[in-house]
């Protein structure tokens, strides 16, 4: 099974507090509160297969994972046209994840990368499920890059890599390549190929993979390809 969930949380980078949450059911929306910031949650349950070794998305027109949504209430939407994906958040105060169950799994050796460019700052999300909205991979327009573990409900998320700059890999203002490898226990990240940090894996429940942007970011990202080693 493939499902595509649009979540709108807090979240804060370099700095600001960032927060998650995640839920199983059919299509639903419901506001909550962690940090007095409001959450907006829109899920998506799509049925397909429900597991392989691979989930390799082009964007290519054919919408088979359901990354496609409006949310009128908070002026967000994304849409696939021209092989891209792009994601929008218009709003001033609420953030919005796209996750799509891929069918890996998630507790072996795996590989996710994907290319992504932004206006402000978007994340590559790994590792979500119905119970944990995973951990985030972001990058800002002038190369800035950080790691949190997405906040669960009210719990609010925590930041594990600190933002930290990458003036010698990370392109500014147009499309960067993010890598995340979890083999045998470690997570090793990569910005263009070039590794930019190692360390220990944390616990994963789930094979959740996607992508978040801030409030007032548009977003885009060509593929995104999640490997079994």
């Amino acid at each position: 099974m493939k499902y595509m969930k649009a979540i709108n949380q807090s979240l804060i980078v370099a700095g600001l507090l960032l927060a998650g949450s995640a839920g199983l059911s059919s299509c639903y929306q419901r506001d909550n509160n962690y940090n007095t910031n409001p959450n907006n949650y829109n899920y998506h349950n799509h049925s397909t297969d429900s597991s392989t070794s691979s989930y390799d998305e082009q964007f290519n027109g054919v919408d088979n994972s359901v990354w496609t949504f409006t949310n009128a209430s908070d002026s967000a939407y994304a849409s696939i046209t021209n092989d891209t994906f792009q994601y929008v958040d218009y709003s001033t105060v609420l953030y919005n994840s796209s996750v799509v169950n891929t069918g890996i799994n998630a507790q072996n050796n795996f590989k996710v990368t994907t290319r992504i460019k932004s206006n402000n700052i978007m994340g590559l999300i790994f590792g979500a499920s119905a119970t944990s909205s995973g951990y985030a991979f972001y990058i800002d327009t002038v190369g800035n890059y950080s790691l949190y573990a997405e906040g669960t409900g009210s719990t609010a998320s925590t930041v594990i890599i600190p933002s930290t700059q990458d003036t010698a890999y990370a392109v500014k203002h147009n499309w960067n390549v993010l890598e995340l490898d979890q083999t045998n226990g470690t997570w090793t990240g990569f910005i263009n190929g070039t590794q930019v940090f190692s360390m220990a894996a944390r616990t994963i429940s789930g094979n959740g993979f996607g992508f978040k942007v801030l409030p007032l970011t548009i977003g885009y990202a060509s593929y995104l390809d999640v490997q079994n080693d």
